[in-house]
């Protein structure tokens, strides 16, 4: 009966069309966000469930979670009130709600700093070798089969030098995240009229396990592209040397 209800709660929130948001955050961030006082809401963070949604007193008319981890709640107030979110990761942000007249909200967080699981961290610490763990992951990353426990991430940051951003024009396109290793994927296109010779070092910075392009290539002519897949050793959060 309780999971038909929760169904039943997210349906609403089709059937009012409900306006979807995305936004990828740091931990402890706090972000505003217009929320309707006439129809129910959704929020969720992604690879995550959500545990507790704190606000004062009365102000929350209704909360209920669903079986994906995400919260449908309500509200009557038309006074603007902070809410307080807590993940099972640990993960924490606040949300300064503007309510109102309007289609419910429906938004989804991504924790910039997100972890894998203990699985992730199995599957790197039971790699026979270094360049095992490299070469496997890297295998992976370029074929799409994420190691059980490793998550999508949307820190697909990789410092460069501005020579390097003035040669190529860069575009991130995916990364992963698993207990204590990063890995990217950044399109790179060539923007020079003469051949220009690939080198890993372009790409190294604090941080960095490995470097690889795919497909394997020593020379990019004129306006074509490559990706480059970049292998950070974390903690799970900020590159550390």
């Amino acid at each position: 009966m309780r999971k038909s209800l929760l169904l039943s709660a997210v349906a609403l929130l089709t059937a009012f069309g409900a306006r979807a948001e995305q936004l990828t955050l740091n931990p402890g961030a706090r972000v505003s966000a217009a929320v309707s006082n006439t129809n129910p809401n959704y929020l969720r963070v992604n690879d995550d469930r959500i545990l507790s949604v704190q606000a004062a007193q009365g102000v929350l008319s209704a909360k209920s979670p669903t079986p994906e981890g995400a919260v449908v709640f309500s509200t009557l107030t038309d006074k603007p009130f902070t809410m307080f979110v807590q993940t099972a990761s640990g993960f924490a942000f606040s949300v300064q709600a503007t309510p109102g007249r309007r289609a419910g909200l429906s938004l989804t967080v991504d924790n910039r700093e997100v972890k894998g699981t203990e699985e992730a961290r199995e599957y790197e610490q039971k790699q026979d070798t270094y360049s095992a763990l490299i070469s496997g992951l890297v295998g992976r990353f370029i074929t799409n089969r994420k190691p059980t426990g490793y998550v999508l991430s949307k820190n697909t940051d990789v410092p460069v030098s501005e020579s390097v951003k003035s040669a190529f024009a860069l575009r991130p396109v995916t990364a992963w995240q698993g207990d204590r290793v990063r890995i990217v994927r950044t399109d790179i296109t060539s923007l020079s009229s003469q051949r220009i010779r690939l080198s890993e070092r372009y790409f190294w910075s604090l941080g960095v396990m490995a470097v690889a392009f795919h497909p394997q290539l020593d020379v990019l002519e004129p306006g074509a592209k490559v990706s480059v897949v970049t292998v950070f050793r974390t903690k799970g959060g900020p590159d550390e040397p």
